[in-house]
């Protein structure tokens, strides 16, 4: 592909008003008909496909930077996604965090989602999986963490799989949150942006195959009947779009 062209498509990919965040808080159409339509006092919850190869690197770069350690947040500054999405956004000065007045949240998910080539957030999914997955029959409205309270290991000794399957729906639940980072700042970003964790696209790939895997079962105490594999079929579904797309997951919650 010609250079031109190559410059074309980012631009198209990172477009949008220099004066505001426009695809920030953007919420699927299904997703603004469910909490019109439903009287639940339970959050939303989306699975938002980022770039897996600078989520993780802008989120060390952040933490880092918190920590007066800025080589990190330098490092990250000289990819041309990065530079091409500040500018988009109007900022030419970035080389400094403390002279950007977006939060950590704001700046993680700016930099990073994933956006087809008018510049708009993918789809991941189907309807009917983001629309169950966004809100599920649980307290918290959480099907991630419905399924995490109720698996249960197969084997009374250590099980690999049963790890990876647990250490992978935390890092979805609890990566970004006060044990993670030392603060709440993630999940109470501007504007209502509340980030609760992430997955690469190497962690998606091990999530998914570990929910299909056979290292763990369903409690016998689950309180929906057929609740974790009505919830598995619709994360894994997610799941597997982001894993076409080579993406990562963003996990947010919508209060």
């Amino acid at each position: 592909m010609k250079k031109t062209k190559n410059s074309q498509v980012l631009k198209n990919e990172c477009r949008s008003s220099s004066s505001d965040i426009t695809y920030l808080n953007r919420v699927d159409a299904f997703g603004s008909s469910m909490k019109n339509s439903h009287q639940s006092t339970t959050a939303f919850y989306t699975l938002d496909g980022c770039h897996s190869e600078l989520v993780l690197d802008v989120f060390d770069a952040l933490n880092h930077w918190k920590d007066n350690s800025h080589k990190l947040w330098n490092d990250v500054c000289e990819h041309p996604r990065i530079q091409e999405r500040f500018r988009t956004q109007g900022l030419e000065d970035y080389g400094e965090r403390d002279g950007i007045q977006w939060d950590d949240p704001t700046i993680l998910f700016t930099l990073t989602r994933m956006l087809d080539r008018d510049g708009l957030p993918i789809m991941l999914g189907e309807d009917k999986n983001r629309e169950r997955f966004g809100r599920f029959p649980h307290p918290s409205g959480s099907a991630v963490q419905y399924v995490r309270e109720n698996v249960r290991n197969v084997s009374s000794q250590t099980n690999d799989l049963y790890k990876d399957l647990t250490i992978h729906l935390d890092y979805l639940l609890t990566r970004c949150d006060s044990d993670a980072v030392g603060d709440q700042r993630y999940m109470r970003g501007k504007a209502g942006l509340n980030i609760m964790g992430f997955l690469t696209a190497d962690e998606v790939k091990t999530l998914r195959s570990t929910l299909l895997g056979g290292g763990w079962s369903v409690a016998k105490d689950e309180p929906l009947d057929g609740g974790v594999r009505d919830a598995v079929r619709h994360l894994s579904a997610l799941l597997l779009a982001a894993e076409r797309n080579g993406a990562g997951l963003i996990h947010r919650m919508h209060a």
